[in-house]
């Protein structure tokens, strides 16, 4: 079980409140437009949190499949409890746990500056299918990928 950074970092109160802003409904056509994912049918969200952005792409995207994934077991059980139809599970974005070819779409939201993106990337890419699509969002200027 790992819990660093709900306990140490931010707390999930905190998170949940200020990413449940940042996506709130208000800006979905604007998150729509520069998603492109409309007919996609399988979406995994890298380093979940709470689970914000994965309901929000729950409510966007009805039609689609959304799978929430964190480190950080604390995360995934309040998640679990806000969104129970939503399906989130402790993993690594470093050595997913999915088979090749999994989902249409991989998104993640301020992840990729912790980790190693070479890891990072050739996992997303790996659970892509063919014509998948990655979205890496950043909350931070000057972060090129």
């Amino acid at each position: 079980m790992n819990t660093i950074w709900s306990t140490y970092i931010q707390k999930i109160d905190t998170l949940y409140l200020t990413r449940t802003l940042r996506f709130s409904d208000i800006f979905k056509e604007k998150y729509q437009k520069a998603f492109k994912i409309d007919n996609k049918r399988k979406i995994l969200e890298i380093g979940c949190g709470p689970g914000a952005l994965s309901q929000a792409l729950y409510r966007w995207y009805p039609n689609a499949e959304i799978v929430g994934i964190d480190r950080d077991s604390n995360f995934i059980d309040f998640a679990s409890k806000q969104a129970p139809q939503i399906v989130f599970m402790e993993d690594d974005a470093t050595g997913l746990s999915f088979q090749d070819k999994t989902f249409d779409v991989t998104i993640s939201y301020t992840v990729q500056e912790h980790i190693e993106p070479a890891k990072f990337f050739g996992e997303q890419y790996r659970v892509l299918k063919d014509d998948g699509v990655c979205l890496v969002l950043s909350a931070r200027r000057g972060i090129n990928v």
